[in-house]
């Protein structure tokens, strides 16, 4: 027999991921790296930086070894400041050396219970519960950061530290002065039934219909405001006195009170002018009415023809 041959390998380096046995062990492409982000396959499975998310790691941000600063994070492969996200734990959280209210980030957040940061201070945020929230030695509608909110259920807090009353028609004491709805001075001019009625409390205090002074349901103003300016339990168009006004506050001839309804005269200009949801042709008020500037066609089962 003859001399056998065998394959010659001359090792020509470390073992690289190209398909050949490199270091002459017998095995191809067998390295056992970890994969680091270097733009290589490090551990040659055919994929490069697998394991790295250079969207949010804040370590490789939109490229290997591109590191954030300590104040911020990583967003989309972009490095962004950090916000305070915590604005009551005493903590620095973004690293900008300003903390919870004092950081702008926490502004109109939270800083506790009852309290929160406005114009970079602590602020009382509940004004209902007899608790001094933000620790500055006023108690609800007594802070002026109180002003405006409310101080119960139909209550509001007076920029002088009183209470306003602000429901007039639920016959509460709202504010606790010892008058409910209109004979509460808070409640002069101030509706005492629900709005579309009109009625008003007055400087007597008592609800009467438009403060007093019932006013007839005539007119394009009082015909197209939607208020039962007489209290008669009508409003508008519904009202006999209004047939043949206009139903568009601005007077315009576009609607006309008809029958006790709005009625879509107009039926050429693009516009729902009786607020039915049915423009020109598609509004029944249309039929057989001009729909073309020129009066060349009518509107016929819901087209201009």
């Amino acid at each position: 027999m003859g001399p056998s041959r065998t394959a010659c390998c001359k090792p020509d380096g470390d073992e690289i991921c190209d398909g050949r046995d490199n270091n002459c062990d017998g095995l191809i492409d067998n390295r056992n790296l970890v994969e680091t982000c270097n733009g290589e396959d490090d551990n040659c499975d055919g994929r490069i930086d697998e394991v790295f998310n250079l969207r949010n790691d804040i370590n490789n941000c939109g490229a290997c070894k591109k590191a954030c600063a300590q104040n911020q994070t990583c967003q989309s492969g972009l490095c962004v400041n950090r916000v305070e996200i915590n604005c009551f734990n005493g903590f620095d959280d973004d690293d900008n050396n300003l903390t919870d209210c004092d950081d702008p980030s926490c502004d109109l957040q939270i800083c506790g219970a009852g309290c929160q940061c406005r114009n970079m201070q602590k602020a009382e945020n509940i004004c209902d519960n007899n608790l001094d929230d933000e620790m500055d030695g006023k108690t609800d509608c007594l802070d002026p950061d109180c002003s405006g909110l409310a101080c119960r259920d139909g209550c509001l807090c007076r920029p002088d530290g009183g209470q306003l009353e602000q429901d007039c028609t639920d016959g509460v004491d709202n504010d606790q002065d010892g008058d409910a709805d209109c004979l509460d001075d808070d409640c002069v001019g101030q509706f005492c039934t629900p709005p579309e009625i009109y009625f008003q409390c007055t400087t007597q205090k008592a609800c009467r219909c438009n403060g007093g002074v019932q006013i007839a349901e005539v007119g394009s103003v009082r015909c197209a405001d939607n208020v039962d300016n007489d209290c008669n339990g009508k409003r508008d168009c519904q009202e006999d006195s209004c047939a043949g006004s206009s139903c568009q506050l601005d007077g315009g001839l576009a609607c006309q009170c008809v029958m006790g309804a709005k009625k879509e005269v107009d039926c050429a200009n693009g516009t729902d002018d009786d607020g039915d949801q049915q423009i020109d042709c598609a509004d029944s008020d249309c039929e057989a009415v001009s729909c073309v500037l020129d009066g060349g066609a009518t509107c016929s089962n819901g087209t201009c023809n």
